[in-house]
């Protein structure tokens, strides 16, 4: 029997509705969410509080939190994902389900889908290109970006990680959603044939980061640079800003998937070698800033992620 673990409600319902009708899967023995609703502020399932949902199809949380089991607060460290399911405290596969990619901010859940391959934990990500123009070069240029991390990830670890695109209409959305019903019925079921998925999907990502999405490859975008040994991410954040000491993310939530990404994109060659250390380097941050004086300790993915991932982290102010 399943365990599901939501971010919210809402995720549930959908996963439910999308995904696990269309599939014979086992049957779900509980649903656990991270958050009352989408809405919802704070991080406590990264120490692993999670409320218990009612197991029919209005998902109605209960008051009673419990403790996630360490598999899933480990899982959960670089953000959670829309769905995890979990067979007894094992996790089994993350499903990453999101409508819209935002173009000037594509690497935006890389991050929860590297920490899931890393863990040896299959990656599904169900995404639809709601907002963008794919007759624009630029647009074009965001789903090849989108692609490439996860290209190198799909070499260097052995897990499944499954990117399955779908256009802003209902009938490629439908087709999308049974790709990702059968990929998790290979997984439960058929387990033996998960490395041809693997193989199929990954030559997919291979065509695309060799010939280009329709074409159109992309250049590194202006903050990431490209050298011959290493890939230096410039983080342009000044300390003066109010948001630093005002919002748990500071100033960093457009670069926490960036750094991520950067790694994957850029620091490994087309075949998973990686031959390039990554470096985050502070523009304006003085190296005893505060916000990142308790980094090691910080439940915040914000504040740790950068020296957990980088190479080197270096503050320039």
């Amino acid at each position: 029997m399943l365990t599901i673990w939501a971010e919210s409600p809402e995720e549930a319902r959908n996963f439910i509705r999308n995904i696990y009708s269309k599939v014979n899967l086992p049957p779900i023995s509980g649903i656990r969410v991270a958050k009352r609703n989408p809405s919802s502020r704070g991080n406590n399932y990264t120490v692993g509080g999670y409320y218990i949902a009612t197991n029919d199809e209005h998902i109605d949380v209960t008051n009673e939190i419990i403790l996630a089991p360490p598999s899933i607060v480990e899982l959960v460290q670089w953000c959670t994902c829309d769905i995890m399911i979990s067979v007894g405290d094992n996790p089994v596969c993350v499903i990453e389900d999101t409508t819209h990619i935002v173009r000037m901010n594509v690497f935006q859940r890389v991050p929860r889908i590297i920490k899931a391959a890393h863990l040896g934990v299959h990656a599904i990500i169900l995404q639809g290109t709601q907002g963008l123009d794919l007759k624009k070069r630029g647009d074009n240029w965001a789903i090849y970006r989108y692609m490439l991390p996860y290209q190198k990830a799909n070499k260097i670890y052995p897990t499944l990680i499954a990117p399955i695109l779908y256009l802003p209409n209902d009938n490629d959305q439908y087709k999308a959603e049974m790709e990702v019903a059968d990929l998790l019925a290979t997984i439960f079921y058929s387990p033996e044939l998960i490395s041809n998925k693997k193989s199929i999907i990954g030559s997919n990502l291979d065509s695309i980061v060799q010939s280009g999405f329709n074409g159109n490859i992309a250049p590194p975008i202006n903050s990431i640079r490209v050298l011959e040994n290493k890939v230096i991410i410039k983080i342009g954040a000044k300390p003066e800003r109010a948001s630093w000491r005002t919002k748990g993310s500071g100033q960093m939530d457009p670069y926490i998937g960036m750094i991520a990404a950067a790694k994957y994109a850029y620091c490994f060659d087309h075949s998973g070698q990686k031959i390039r250390e990554l470096v985050v380097e502070f523009t304006y941050l003085p190296a005893d800033f505060f916000y990142f004086t308790d980094w090691e300790s910080s439940t915040s993915l914000y504040k740790r992620l950068a020296f957990e991932i980088a190479d080197k982290v270096v503050f320039c102010g």
